[in-house]
Order: structure tokens, then C-alpha cells, then sequence
């Protein structure tokens, strides 16, 4: 489950934030996901829960997390495409060939602080 690993690097990144702007405690992260990311966002939540708990800047804070859809260009035809929706797909010509010009990425999207 290597989503243990990033949560732990998205922890150490938020403590420099943390140490950056001189706060305590967060009250939460929001993630971006790809659909097309080896990244179960159920294991992240069900990991985050396990990792706050080590950092007192993270206990009690929320995990957030926005899925980005996989995208896919045809390589046949040009045509833009969900690629889950369409089990990877082309909709138009029936082409499997394709990029995947969204939904490849993770990161930490925003930290958020309950103002005082």
C-alpha cells in the first residue's frame, strides 16, 4: 500500500507550510487525484487516519480529496474523451490508441487553516 508513503510525504510538506507561516494546527488537505494515478482514494482516507495521529499539526484534521477524471485524446480521430467512462475507448472511431492528456497526477492542492 503505497499510499502510506505519500501520505507521509504529504505530511512532511504541510509541516513546512506549518513552519513556514508560524501555525499550530491545520484543519485540513486537500489532495487532487487522477483516475488515471495508481492511487486508491479509499486506502489514502483509511491511511490519513493512521498518519495525523504522528504529526500534532494534522491530528484532527480532514482529508480532502478531489478525483480528477482521466482524459484521453484519440490518436485515430483527435477526439477528447473520458477514459473510464469509455473503458479506454475512443467513442467515436473505436480506437484504443490514445494519450492521456488528464487525471495522471497527485498532489497536495491546498492547506487549509480555521481562521481565528
Amino acid at each position: 500500500m503505497h499510499e502510506l508513503t505519500l501520505l507521509y510525504g504529504v505530511a512532511e510538506k504541510v509541516q513546512q507550510v506549518v513552519k513556514e507561516n508560524g501555525l499550530e494546527k491545520i484543519d485540513a488537505v486537500v489532495v487532487e487525484v487522477g483516475e488515471a494515478t495508481a492511487v486508491v482514494p479509499e486506502f489514502l482516507r483509511d491511511g490519513y487516519s493512521v498518519i495525523s495521529d504522528d504529526y500534532d499539526f494534522l491530528r484532527g484534521s480532514e482529508l480532502i480529496i478531489d478525483v480528477i477524471k482521466a482524459v484521453g485524446r484519440c490518436r485515430s480521430c483527435g477526439r477528447e474523451f473520458p477514459i473510464n467512462e469509455c473503458r479506454g475507448i475512443c467513442p467515436d472511431c473505436g480506437s484504443f490508441d490514445k494519450d492521456v492528456i488528464a487525471g495522471t497526477d497527485f498532489f497536495i492542492k491546498e492547506v487549509r487553516v480555521m481562521e481565528t
